[in-house]
């Protein structure tokens, strides 16, 4: 182990930070096809770039974003009072998604730009009353503000020494996510009517974890776990920042600590000692008062209810969280949810009428819209689907599954459908559409077709959703949204009008349902999310339920007696019933009100709660966005670590605000090799098949164990160097379409290649001397991978496929080949969360036998050896290997802020593996005549876990090993030290 070896780790413990966002420039970029036409509004802070035929949603974000601008500024650390102050962020290229039927918005570094997706969600307990455009705006550009925040003190010398994305990862890890995703919510909830952290089932989870008595330390409820669900960081990053700022009642006082800790962000735990700085307190310690204050307060919430009594459906086999989501009851009585949890994948399971799980089907990936629709014995819901080439278009299909034939149905392709019910004779389903121009629309299908059937008018372009079957099939129910405000609509399917239900506010209503004379929703007015009901004949409102921590998602019997719903216990979302008795239900006026504002010191700090009620209508210029005018984007130029370890990089990186060309030209460093070289990589990737340029040259070597002419066996280290130029043609193709994440990858190169200073004293056969080769290359690979839990450490069920060929059919110096082809096919173990995976591979290196010229040229390795064997070439090489996985045991140890244990896991192997070479130089008297059978069985302890309280989870662990010996290897024990692939 020489001393670029240890170059190499110190290198690494470095360059730890940069794990997170470093790309390699051949990865699939995601973005549009070549069809999609740009256009560009130039304001004076942003460059929104976004499709043609968006021009209407592009100008209100273009007002919106200039519009919140400075207010959106003012608290992390730009207060213009302090003559100390940063500037505010320079400006930023904001593009609009229309094309991705799912709902999200990011900022990046790396290039440096935010990506807004235009697909509003439908899920009422996520976008409230608000306006989606608006809402990610206010969001997305918080997040702006904090990495111009960033860019200070050192992290301002790294980011002009190394680029964006160095910047970025030291800004990660001087401040925690949920530092980020806490303030950002923070603000969105102060500048809007209903951000999230208004919205009572936001913090759900965490509000009945610690009222259970489920008091994690700060550790687990930063890092996450294994064992128990822990909020995200959108949760406890928002009341963390919310105690902070209430605390200290200072509107800067995240940017003090934040800009304090981006300053020096190599020194550990500087976030920690600067709150206390800052606040008087450690981290840990304002966490824990934290904890402490939002106990008591929502301890006293709970003396003011008394639970409803209800019978409970579900069946619980163990105390991992788990939800049963949307029950659903079919003419016979049974119900239907939507099951997912920690341990289990998203499914829908059938439960009898004592609770058994009696019947399960898996679907794809679930559009999940907050509701779920049957009639008879089917259910109907929507799912993503994706454009096989281009990974921003995407669709939300309707498709249906009857639990009697278990037959599913896809109803409509290609489409843009959200949320969706059938109507109780199953024959029509009602959707709501939004177009990719922005319009929004309610629509009737049929069922056997998936033809448009009527649509309802809808002049103002309202934003409709969780619409629903009356139970007589005449009306329709949906929740209508105006851009701050909403209401729920009766639509009668004759007369096609709509009728207003409720007033038009921002009370956060949602899941509506109507039987009969009653329209049953679920809403946090009491101050607990409850089901209410309206008496549509004499106008009265109901309190239904009284929980303690929630409850949602009203479903009834067919014979009307009894009501389903969901109720929230400390594992999760549970299914309980009442009898369905209007005259036992409470009058809402007689009801008493305990919402617990914890947000209203942040709203009034900022000032600005109705700012996105005046927000300017501008009409600004549009012009042609010139794709080649931003071809050429260097961001980066720093250092970078592949997450399997096996190769370090350091150059420049670039890629353009539209995802189509990324590039990279930098010096590589190769562990196995112990070999560095240059390289300078071009992908272009804006037409169907990716275009991919790669230049390598530098030093290569390969070790190897031969016999020499006096028949002693020694490892020879070779050395030489190699440039070459690599061109060719790939077409990756995504093809989910059901529970299996499927994707396909095909391409072709063809390369050209000098070997020069082949000098050692002993060559290995007649690999190579110096001269050149051109040569082709055929890829071919293919997985299909069941979905699996957060605790799944494998798929249950997959395929993964690998074909590579590489020949030289063209005159050269050289005749080299390679035929690789590697296959892993997983299955269930005995046990939930338990896998079994069998990996087989085949490697055929060509070789000229007995020939007097040195014109063989060697290549690369494509498949692994049996485990506890050193590496050697051969010209066939099969290899078997079965493998047992599970978890062992989910700690949860924190030592102290060094270390956190979450999680051990084993696995169990025996490897196989049969080589064989027979191939005589007479001109050097060198030979190697082997057949070799290689056997080794063992196990594998790994850990994984964090270091320094940073979310990147790590793992490592140990290999005991027998291997049986052979010609080529003394076998026998061996302990060997794992690092495995990093979670990132």
């Amino acid at each position: 182990m020489n001393w670029k070896f240890w170059v190499f780790k110190i290198f690494f413990t470095f360059s730890l930070p940069y794990l997170a966002s470093a790309q390699i420039p051949t990865e699939v970029l995601e973005n549009n096809g070549p069809d999609v036409k740009w256009n560009v509004i130039r304001t004076d802070h942003f460059n929104v770039i976004f499709p043609e035929g968006y021009g209407e949603g592009a100008q209100r974000t273009a007002n919106t974003l200039e519009h919140i601008y400075l207010p959106g500024t003012q608290t992390m650390g730009f207060d213009p009072r302090n003559k100390r102050a940063l500037e505010p962020p320079r400006r930023l290229s904001v593009v609009l998604r229309n094309r991705h039927a799912i709902t999200n918005g990011f900022v990046r570094l790396g290039p440096r730009k935010s990506e807004l997706f235009t697909m509003p969600p439908q899920d009422y307990n996520f976008i409230g009353s608000n306006n989606w455009m608006d809402f990610v705006a206010v969001h997305e550009f918080r997040h702006v503000v904090q990495f111009q925040q960033s860019k200070r003190g050192f992290n301002r010398f790294f980011y002009f020494i190394f680029g964006q994305n160095t910047q970025a990862l030291w800004a990660n890890l001087a401040a925690p996510p949920w530092f980020w995703e806490g303030d950002a919510t923070a603000i969105e909830t102060a500048f809007t009517s209903a951000g999230r952290g208004r919205i009572l089932d936001f913090n759900r989870v965490f509000r009945t974890n610690l009222l259970e008595g489920k008091l994690y330390n700060y550790n687990k409820q930063h890092l996450r776990s294994f064992r128990d669900f822990v909020p995200n960081e959108y949760v406890f990053g928002f009341h963390f920042v919310s105690h902070l700022r209430r605390k200290t009642n200072d509107p800067q006082v995240l940017g003090q600590i934040a800009g304090r800790s981006f300053s020096v962000p190599f020194v550990p735990f500087t976030f920690s000692n600067s709150m206390k700085k800052y606040t008087g307190k450690y981290l840990v310690e304002n966490y824990n008062e934290m904890m402490g204050e939002l106990g008591q307060l929502w301890r006293d919430q709970l003396n003011e209810i008394t639970p409803t009594d209800f019978n409970r459906l579900t069946k619980r086999s163990n105390r991992a969280f788990t939800n049963y989501r949307y029950p659903q009851v079919l003419d016979d009585g049974t119900v239907v949810v939507f099951k997912s949890g920690i341990g289990d994948y998203t499914q829908f399971v059938r439960l009898d009428k004592s609770g058994n799980e009696i019947q399960t089907f898996v679907p794809g990936i679930v559009n999940d819209v907050g509701m779920l629709s049957s009639a008879q014995h089917k259910i109907v819901w929507t799912e993503f689907e994706f454009h096989p080439r281009w990974r921003y278009t995407s669709y939300s299909v309707i498709k249906t599954y009857d639990f009697q034939t278990r037959k599913l149905r896809r109803i409509t392709q290609k489409s843009r459908y959200a949320g969706a019910s059938l109507s109780p004779d199953g024959k029509q389903i009602v959707t709501t559409l939004t177009t990719e121009e922005g319009e929004n629309a309610l629509v009737v299908l049929d069922t056997s077709t998936g033809e448009e059937k009527l649509r309802f008018p809808n002049a103002e372009n309202d934003h409709l959703s969780m619409a629903r079957w009356s139970d007589d099939g005449k009306n329709i129910v949906a929740i209508r949204k105006n851009d701050q405000q909403k209401t729920i609509t009766r639509f009668n399917m004759e007369s096609g009008l709509g009728e207003d239900l409720l007033p038009m506010g921002t009370e956060n209503f949602g899941h509506p349902v109507l039987y009969k004379h009653y329209l049953l929703y679920n809403s946090p007015v009491s101050g607990i999310d409850n089901i209410y009901a309206k008496d549509l004949r004499t106008g009265k409102t109901y309190q239904v339920t009284s929980s303690k921590y929630g409850a949602y998602n009203p479903g009834i019997s067919p014979d009307g007696e009894t009501l389903y719903y969901n109720d929230h216990m400390v594992d999760g979302l549970d299914v309980v019933s009442i009898p369905f008795t209007p005259e036992s239900w409470k009058p809402w006026e007689s009801a008493t009100t305990t919402r617990v504002d914890y947000f209203q010191t942040v709203v009034e700090q900022e000032g600005h709660e109705h700012i996105l009620e005046d927000v300017p209508a501008k009409t600004y210029s549009v012009r042609r966005y010139n794709k080649l005018r931003g071809l050429i984007n260097p961001h980066s130029w720093g250092p970078f670590v592949s997450t399997d370890l096996t190769e370090a990089q350091a150059g420049i990186f670039l890629q353009d605000i539209l995802n189509t060309n990324s590039a990279y030209v930098g010096y590589n460093y190769n562990v196995a090799e112990e070999a560095g070289f240059g390289v300078a990589r071009v992908s272009y990737q804006g037409f169907f098949p990716v275009i991919d340029v790669e230049y390598d040259f530098g030093n290569r070597s390969e070790t190897e164990t031969v016999t020499n002419s006096e028949g002693r066996r020694q490892r020879v280290k070779f050395k030489w160097q190699e440039n070459s130029l690599k061109a060719g043609l790939r077409v990756p193709l995504l093809l989910t379409k059901s529970k299996y994440n499927t994707q396909l990858s095909a391409g072709v190169y063809f390369g050209i290649n000098e070997v020069r200073d082949f000098n050692q004293s002993i060559r290995f056969l007649d690999q190579q001397s110096d001269g050149f080769f051109n040569s082709m290359e055929y890829h071919f690979s293919y997985f299909r991978l069941f979905k699996r839990s957060a605790r799944d450490i494998n798929s249950k069920w997959g395929q993964v496929f690998f074909f590579e060929n590489t020949n030289t059919p063209f005159d050269s110096d050289f005749d080299a080949g390679r035929t690789a082809v590697r296959a892993t096919l997983y299955f269930p173990g005995l046990y939930k969360n338990h896998s079994f995976y069998t990996f087989g591979a085949y490697q055929h290196n060509k070789w000229k036998l007995d020939t007097l010229n040195n014109d063989t040229y060697l290549l690369r390795n494509r498949i692994p050896k049996p485990r506890g064997y050193g590496h050697n070439t051969l010209e066939d090489f099969v290899t078997l290997s079965a493998n047992y996985t599970l978890p062992l045991w989910y700690p949860d140890l924190a030592l102290g802020p060094v270390l956190n244990i979450k999680r051990f896991k084993a696995n169990l192997f025996y490897d196989y593996g049969f080589g064989q070479i027979d191939i005589i130089n007479r001109e050097q008297q060198v030979q190697l005549n082997v057949d070799a059978q290689y056997s080794s069985l063992g196990g594998e302890l790994t850990v994984d876990f964090n270091i320094l309280r940073l979310r990147v989870d790590l793992e490592v662990g140990v290999r005991l090993v027998y291997a049986e010996p052979n010609e080529l290897h003394p076998g026998g024990n061996s302990i060997e030290f794992l690092i495995g692939t990093l979670g990132l």
